[in-house]
């Protein structure tokens, strides 16, 4: 046992594990000086027994060892000190563990072998500033409250599975780890992978972000690999792909299930072997950065069609995170609307200081199956093309009115129908007459349709006759 202690007992403590005596002495030859009581351990079991007895803040462990894998050793600590973070030591190759150990929560933390000592410091120094303190047999809780809103890199939430996925995306920034993020058109998976990238040690390195979607095979290979010159017709010159030009930074690749299966093979070799060859070249170069990927269909049923390689899967879901649609998110719809109606309020130098209630019902209860970014979108254009201190829903209206389906619409009527009825019981009037209901509905309707009657009488599901003669008997 190798063992090296600070002079005070409060600091928190920092066990090593390593079966590598060479690798022990490196690891704390790196972190000499890091404000913690280093304890070194070349046998995972003596460590585990130590962990019996005593609460260590931080664990790094090693995967691979011949008693006990890093993997199990840390669950079983895990089971001991929930409070405590716990970072796994692996290479390339232990993906499948890796993923295993993140999906059970073992693993908190990955850095990969051979380690950078700058970023080993790093996270080691943030896992100390992050450090529990509690007296044996405490059980640590991670229960994310819902409380106050909160605005973490340009992502506004205060739903409970928001708060989550920030938590997440903290511990697994300062990771060497593949993250794959899911979700819907519109949920926010570059803000995501933004975030991810701003909470890691490569912060100041640069982001990249590629939507595998938007190329023809041959040119995405061109954008990912690079070629040098006369590599295909038309290389006049040699050029840098993405590969090369993230440095040490972030790689972000939007809609993966995208590439073709050719694509595929090569980009495994990239996430193997951390090294990729630029078309027309026969010169290896090594790929540095945190690679995240994303896909708004399911990757899982790509693999089962056969679209996309299960070997490429495993290894670029090491850490998922899956991204709920804005219709599960509760009270999120308004803190984003209003976010919004600052920014471009304040951008496009407008008035607008707040939604009417009739807006705010209409918000709340529209499924936005565009999510954040159709919302986004849809209070732009509202503020550039109208004019006041109040956002009203026959705005909202109009600016859905393109976009949305039938049946949203006369949802949003019916919304706005009850609405106006509760507002005229609250006045006493009592049973709110047929004919009223009835002028109600189609004068929003007409309304909602700029006035085109025809497009209103195929909305309401009546002839344009009936509309006319309605009218007419209003006006007797």
């Amino acid at each position: 046992m190798l063992e090296s202690t600070l002079a005070t007992s409060q600091l928190p403590v920092l066990l090593l594990v390593d079966d590598d005596i060479n690798i022990l002495a490196a690891l704390e030859r790196t972190l000499r000086g890091v404000p913690a009581n280093i304890i070194s351990y070349s046998s995972p079991n003596e460590a585990l027994q130590y962990c019996q007895h005593n609460q260590p803040q931080i664990i790094i462990s090693d995967q691979k060892m011949p008693q006990l894998e890093g993997c199990e050793l840390l669950s079983k600590i895990q089971t001991l000190w929930p409070g405590s973070q716990r970072i796994l030591l692996s290479a390339y190759q232990d993906f499948e563990n890796v993923a295993n150990g993140f999906s059970s929560g073992a693993i908190e933390r990955y850095i990969c072998k051979p380690w950078d000592n700058k970023e080993l410091k790093f996270i080691v120094n943030k896992a100390i500033s992050n450090a529990v303190f509690a007296p044996p047999q405490h059980k640590i809780t991670t229960e994310v409250i819902a409380d106050e809103p909160i605005n973490f890199h340009s992502m506004i939430a205060s739903h409970a599975s928001m708060k989550a996925l920030f938590d997440n995306i903290r511990q697994a920034a300062t990771s060497n780890a593949p993250i794959f993020v899911t979700g819907e058109t519109g949920t926010g998976k570059e803000l995501v992978a933004k975030a991810c990238h701003a909470e890691s040690f490569h912060q100041q390195q640069p982001f990249l972000a590629v939507n595998c979607a938007n190329f023809t095979e041959n040119l995405m290979e061109s954008q990912l690999f690079g070629h040098v010159k006369g590599a295909f017709t038309g290389a006049i010159a040699s050029q840098e792909g993405v590969f090369a030009a993230a440095k040490q930074g972030t790689l972000f690749l939007d809609e993966i299930t995208a590439l073709s299966k050719s694509l595929q093979a090569k980009l495994l070799r990239v996430v193997q072997e951390r090294e990729f060859t630029p078309l027309g070249s026969t010169k290896a170069q090594k790929f540095h950065a945190k690679l995240i990927s994303a896909s708004s269909n399911s990757i899982r049923n790509a693999v089962l069609d056969g679209d996309f390689r299960e070997d490429l899967f495993y290894r670029l879901n090491i850490i998922t995170f899956s991204l709920p649609a804005l219709r599960e998110r509760g009270e999120d719809k308004l803190l984003i609307a209003n976010h919004y109606l600052k920014r471009y309020a304040k951008a496009e130098n407008k008035a607008f200081q707040c939604f009417s209630k009739g807006c705010q019902q209409i918000i709340e209860q529209y499924n936005w199956p565009g999510n954040v970014r159709q919302l986004e979108n849809i209070i732009h254009g509202i503020i550039i093309l109208n004019n006041g201190d109040e956002i009203n829903s026959q705005m909202i209206i109009s600016a859905l009115s393109t976009t949305i389906s039938p049946l949203d619409k006369q949802r949003i009527f019916t919304t706005m129908n009850e609405t106006d009825t509760r507002q005229s019981n609250r006045e006493g009037e009592g049973v709110t007459p047929l004919w009223l209901v009835e002028k109600q509905a189609i004068e929003q309707a007409i309304s909602f349709c700029q006035g085109n009657v025809p497009q209103a009488a195929a909305l309401l599901e009546v002839s344009p006759s009936t509309i006319y003669r309605k009218k007419q008997g209003w006006n007797e």
